[in-house]
């Protein structure tokens, strides 16, 4: 049994599937289901049963995750413990962020780091929300920037938080709005963005927005609002071009409606320098 072996059995139990857990490994599903086959062998024992698609541990399987997530905590701080001896901070930093942190506000924050810890080497992947928290789940990375809050056991914090505008090229009042065209930023990646600004719409209008164009991006949304075509529904990730008219919007209680960046990673993490040093960098962080 190696370390793969016991991410190979913490894996298939966060998940209980074994499509997604070879995804999640980057290896295919007969490889996977040949490898576990091979771990049952080792220990004499059944990890779990399937029922359709369903997967189930046994008594025993639940016990074997038990043990690998023990040696595989032990195992990550022992490197981190070998690495504490050298007086230079070294080794990597594997960072997971959804697409709009990692765009406006993550690369500053990098670049802070490299410059006092130039030997350390930073790793980013990019994506949506529930892939980056995933790959948390697994041990892939370090630290994951996510936008909604997740059902993590372990160490969680806002470290941003983003508020909602209405942008457009003329000053507006809100309750023209559901009689003024609408730009809107396709939330089929991102359902929980599309959901926020549902629930504030149906809070204040009984009448559906006039969505007349739906785009991917921020800027291409900024510009057809430059251009007269629309009002926009967007967060501040980044400055919006001073000839537009920009109103924040509040929920029903009257707070302003924001959307959050949360900070996720291991206990564990704080025990190590390198990775103590980046999440003391969101403190610095001047707060919105």
């Amino acid at each position: 049994m190696d370390d793969k072996d016991w991410l190979i059995i913490r894996t298939v139990y966060e998940l209980k599937n074994i499509t997604r857990a070879a995804q999640q490994l980057h290896t295919s599903q007969p490889a996977l289901s040949y490898r576990l086959r091979q771990i049952e062998r080792k220990l004499n024992v059944q990890l779990f049963d399937m029922s359709g698609k369903v997967l189930t541990f046994t008594p025993q399987g639940e016990q074997i995750v038990y043990y690998a997530d023990r040696i595989l905590n032990d195992y990550q701080q022992m490197k981190e413990a070998l690495l504490l001896a050298d007086e230079r901070l070294r080794g990597e930093i594997r960072i997971g962020a959804y697409s709009n942190y990692a765009a406006y506000r993550l690369p500053a924050l990098m670049r802070r780091y490299h410059d006092r810890y130039p030997d350390v080497e930073l790793r980013l992947v990019t994506g949506l929300s529930q892939d980056i928290f995933a790959q948390l789940q697994s041990g892939e990375i370090h630290l994951a920037l996510v936008r909604e809050e997740t059902h993590w056991k372990e160490s969680k914090r806002v470290v941003d938080r983003h508020h909602y505008y209405a942008i457009n090229r003329q000053p507006l009042a809100l309750a023209d709005l559901p009689t003024l065209p609408q730009i809107r930023i396709s939330s089929m990646p991102y359902p929980y963005v599309g959901d926020t600004i549902d629930h504030w719409w149906n809070s204040l209008f009984s009448q559906p927005p006039h969505i007349v164009m739906t785009v991917d991006k921020i800027e291409i949304c900024l510009e057809l609002v430059k251009h007269g075509l629309g009002f926009a529904l967007l967060a501040d990730y980044l400055d919006f071009p001073p000839e537009l008219h920009s109103q924040l919007l509040h929920d029903a209680s009257g707070q302003p409606l924001d959307n959050r960046t949360w900070l996720l990673y291991r206990h564990s993490a704080v025990f190590s320098p390198r990775l103590a040093h980046f999440i003391d960098l969101f403190g610095e962080e001047p707060q919105v």
